[in-house]
């Protein structure tokens, strides 16, 4: 995490773009008739499926970007100009919420159909670290046209991958021409995925030394495992966001059941000397504490050696602040671990970046408090009630925790329905956006930053 602290005492950063910018960005006009169901169903809040990627460490190595199940189906039945008009809804979406460009180093998996290879929109799409993910539809396209398509595509820097659905050589025409190949690995038998990896890695790639192998759609852990073991680079699948057989680590790091105390003791507002006496109590929080203090980012001109002293330069709330982080400090994470960080720290910073936006009160400091500790109790294992008994929240953050209604729970409702892996059902999104009085844009920017905040936290953009 050594990034966690560069970022925790500033002041909230704004959101990028604007509510009016991102109103003004509306989806393409789409050329027929036979594609009006398009029209009305990329106008609602969040149509587009963000699902994390994980790499062979079981690090998040970025997200893959596609339209919800259910119409990526009617994509697949239509034809080229339904392709087409969703697909530019698609990417307009991205450019609209800044989704595919506030990554970082991590990649952004676009799926696209063939059909969409020379939209003009894909000019405005960051092809740094981007992956066009691209779907042959017709059963014999024009294989020399689409291999100078793809060729184009790569000479302006981006990413070339290829969706496949069979282990037959249809697609061998392309050889030389992608990055990624995925798989959906619930299409095949485990001997037909491992004679289709050995094919596939012994394929040139034209921007890597060989093709990277994504394995899509995994269903559970175990699965996760096999398809590593066949040689597989990147993962996406349920089996990401299940929380299957979650156990946070316990050693060689902080003990999380010492900072709950702390933290109470801040919220009554014990005197810094007797909460240094506390924090000697726990080394690896004290040594934590001293390090950021003395690192060139802080800037002092005497080092900082006493723990009152500390406290008194840091101050009560961000003091709060900062321990409050440390509950999703993970020693050695696993991918479950990863995810549950990622998506606590993301839901404070949403709702403290969306804080005084419609019906949701200006307090940033609460609303950050909120989302951060709405994951908390399957950090630690226990019953919430417990756990806000013991760290002494406000009491409107307590009360929304447990699920008694009001404005703070109406917005963690709205980051828990917007999040990553979790966007599945439009309709409860656009319900939770109308009770927070909260604009669709302005929602996915804050939400973006978010997640560039939580990477950088995390220590994982570097």
């Amino acid at each position: 995490m050594r990034g966690f602290l560069r970022r925790i005492f500033g002041a909230p950063g704004p959101v990028p773009g604007s509510a009016a910018a991102g109103a003004a960005m509306a989806p393409p006009a789409l050329p027929v008739q036979g594609a009006k169901s398009a029209a009305t169903e990329t106008t609602q809040p969040d149509f587009v499926r963000r699902e994390t990627v994980l790499d062979r460490g079981e690090k998040i190595a970025g997200y893959e970007f596609a339209l919800l199940d259910k119409l990526q189906n009617r994509v697949n039945r239509g034809d080229a100009v339904v392709r087409r008009a969703y697909d530019a809804a698609l990417l307009t979406r991205l450019m609209q919420n800044g989704a595919a460009s506030l990554l970082g180093r991590r990649l952004a998996f676009v799926s696209l159909s063939a059909d969409s290879l020379q939209s003009p929109l894909l000019a405005s799409l960051p092809a740094l670290n981007t992956v066009l993910m691209v779907e042959v539809q017709q059963p014999q396209p024009d294989w020399q046209e689409l291999a100078a398509q793809l060729a184009a595509l790569g000479a302006l820097g981006f990413y070339i991958g290829l969706t496949l659905h069979q282990a037959v050589p249809a697609h061998a025409p392309l050889a030389g021409r992608v990055d990624f190949y995925q798989v959906d690995v619930t299409r095949f038998n485990g001997l037909e995925l491992r004679e289709l990896v050995s094919g596939l890695r012994s394929s040139p790639a034209p921007r890597l030394d060989r093709p990277r192998l994504f394995a899509r759609n995994i269903q559970s852990h175990d699965d996760f495992l096999f398809s590593e073991k066949c040689g597989f680079d990147f993962f996406q699948g349920p089996f990401v966001a299940s929380g299957q057989g979650l156990k946070v680590a316990v050693s060689g790091g902080i003990n999380r059941m010492v900072v709950l105390p702390i933290l109470n003791m801040v919220r009554a507002d014990k005197s810094f000397a007797v909460i240094a006496e506390q924090l000697k109590n726990e080394p690896t929080l004290t040594y934590k504490l001293l390090r950021y203090l003395n690192s060139p980012a802080m800037g002092l001109q005497m080092k900082v050696e006493s723990l009152t002293d500390a406290l008194v330069l840091i101050g009560r709330e961000k003091f709060y602040r900062w321990m409050s982080l440390l509950l999703f400090d993970f020693t050695n994470p696993t991918y479950r671990e990863r995810m549950l960080a990622e998506r606590a720290l993301t839901r404070g910073r949403t709702l403290e970046l969306l804080a005084g936006e419609g019906l949701l009160p200006k307090a940033p400091d609460m609303l950050f408090l909120t989302g951060l500790f709405s994951l908390l109790d399957v950090s630690l294992n226990l019953p919430m009630a417990e756990l806000l008994g013991k760290a002494a929240l406000p009491e409107p953050v307590s009360a929304a925790l447990l699920g008694q209604p009001g404005a703070l729970a109406d917005g963690l409702q709205l980051v828990s329905l917007g999040e990553a892996d979790a966007a599945g059902d439009p309709e409860q999104l656009a319900q939770a956006l109308t009770r927070c009085g909260v604009d669709p844009v302005r929602h996915a920017q804050a939400a973006n930053a978010a997640l560039v905040w939580a990477h950088e936290a995390m220590g994982d953009a570097e």
